[in-house]
């Protein structure tokens, strides 16, 4: 049988780079964290503290960097559990193989799709190979794509990028026009068809493609370079996790385009203009910004932004410009907003978070064009 580190002989480089920029997230189930999220965010499910999390961390990144195995893997897992008196669900050697397993897969495909998306890679191979693991007893829909060949825009692969569920071992391969030619193709094969199903999934509805296992519909790859953050429903389910956010950007370990939702739009959505589900997103270059003119701690931004979304007042200053004020455990707050429409979707920014009086909100309210 093909493995992780065979089947994708693969310059570490790249899947290094992807684990290590990933924030700590502590959860209660697999859920807390759910599919794109996890481009961002590490964690192992039931793992509660800061402490076991980090411990964990480094065990995969050791696996990762120095290409350790899954027993030497136990053996650090079998320290982390008798260190913490962890109650963990499932064998220790079922529970084991599911973390490192996962784990790795997800930053090799990631690191490899990296590889591929690159201009110059490309240019000399348009298309990839869907590649079977060879796992003796097969899931038929992962078998059924063995050697498909599609255009690498294809919109297959922003759901069905493997692994596509627990254990799967498949696999991607570029493709030239020469190889597709050596393979008696004049062209690329038809897509198969994406038919979705409805899940219920940790307490929400999600769509999953048939042949794929709810929690790996996205592409690790895919999601990493977009800069995708933890998604909102991981803020919700952790609400450590934007604090970790801020103090990972303070110290470099976020790109400046990398953001974290901080709350929805709501009702203020209307005077935005945007749709009330839009996010309200901090970015890490904002945070490093502040930092020397700012006295705005992490956890108040973990805290503040959400709730000045949900108690706070919206004023849109004379020069169009939004703001959120509010006052909370007798001090004023104001956190300015920046929105970007393109093409019918928008994006709203947290772009300043500061203590402010009653003076300034007094001015922006008599030059405001409109308030809430």
């Amino acid at each position: 049988m093909t493995t992780t580190a065979s089947a994708l002989d693969l310059a570490f480089d790249e899947a290094i780079a992807f684990y290590r920029q990933k924030a700590n997230v502590t959860t209660r189930t697999w859920t807390d964290v759910y599919a794109a999220a996890h481009s961002r965010a590490f964690m192992v499910a039931g793992a509660a503290t800061d402490a076991i999390v980090a411990d964990f961390r480094a065990a995969i990144d050791k696996a990762i960097a120095e290409g350790t195995t899954l027993d030497a893997f136990r053996h650090d897992f079998d320290a982390i559990v008798e260190r913490y008196g962890w109650s963990h669900t499932g064998g220790r050697n079922w529970r084991s193989r599911v973390i490192f397993e996962t784990n790795l897969r997800t930053a090799y495909a990631a690191g490899r799709y990296e590889q591929l998306t690159r201009p110059e890679t490309l240019e000399a191979f348009p298309f990839w190979q869907y590649n079977h693991s060879g796992a003796l007893h097969p899931r038929l829909d992962h078998l059924s794509w063995d050697g498909l060949v599609l255009a690498a825009t294809e919109t297959f692969w922003q759901t069905n990028y493997p692994p596509n569920g627990w254990g799967c071992g498949c696999y991607v391969t570029p493709v030239s026009g020469r190889d597709l030619r050596r393979q008696g193709k004049s062209g690329p094969d038809q897509a198969p068809d994406l038919v979705f199903r409805a899940e219920e999934v940790g307490g929400r509805t999600v769509r999953v493609p048939t042949g794929v296992e709810p929690g790996f519909e996205y592409n690790p790859g895919r999601e990493w370079l977009a800069r995708t953050a933890p998604g909102s429903e991981t803020v919700a389910a952790a609400p450590g996790v934007i604090r970790r956010f801020v103090e990972a950007a303070l110290i470099g370990r976020w790109p400046d385009r990398s953001w974290v939702p901080v709350g929805r739009a709501g009702p203020m959505g209307a005077e935005l203009k945007v749709a009330g589900d839009t996010e309200l997103r901090l970015s890490a270059a904002t945070v490093r910004s502040h930092t020397k003119h700012v006295t705005i701690s992490a956890d108040a931004y973990a805290e503040l932004p959400e709730w000045l979304i949900d108690q706070g007042e919206l004023i849109v200053r004379a020069d169009g410009r939004p703001v959120l004020v509010g006052e909370r455990d007798g001090v004023l707050y104001a956190a300015a907003l920046k929105v970007l429409q393109r093409d019918g979707w928008a994006e709203i920014y947290l772009v300043s978070l500061r203590r402010t009086n009653a003076g300034q909100i007094r001015r922006w309210r008599d030059g405001a064009g409109r308030t809430k």
